[in-house]
């Protein structure tokens, strides 16, 4: 048993433990692409949104899916809860009339995963 933890000065500089070699670390970072770093310049210029579920443990309505929508510029976070992912189109509806009523802006672009739920004809006719 150890008597003290190290200090990092005392750790070896080519030290690698075991649980970085198993999750595959790398010290590189991803090259991103430009469109994918510069940042919208207004409110509602671009909203990024993602559906997750089904969750294991419902909510007290019965949900067991949300989407989110996260506005690029302003980070503002909205989470519809859903019974069925078939509902996205519905909730994507309620939030841009909701934030566009609010901001006098219009949504001009959404970034999403490309899941189903995303690229249907009706989705993009909304």
């Amino acid at each position: 048993m150890a008597d003290r933890v190290p200090r990092i000065a005392d750790a070896p500089s080519d030290h690698v433990c075991a649980g970085c070699c198993m999750g595959k670390m790398r010290e590189d970072n991803f090259s991103r692409s430009p469109e994918k770093t510069v940042k919208s310049a207004g409110v509602l210029d671009l909203i990024h949104s993602d559906v997750m579920g089904p969750m294991q443990t419902k909510t007290p309505g019965g949900c067991t899916y949300a989407v989110t929508f996260i506005d690029d510029f302003s980070r503002h976070v909205t989470v519809h809860f859903m019974k069925k992912k078939a509902e996205v189109l519905e909730k994507f509806k309620k939030f841009k009339a909701d934030m566009e009523n609010a901001t006098g802006r219009k949504i001009k672009r959404i970034r999403s995963d490309n899941g189903g739920e995303y690229t249907g004809r009706l989705f993009k006719d909304a």
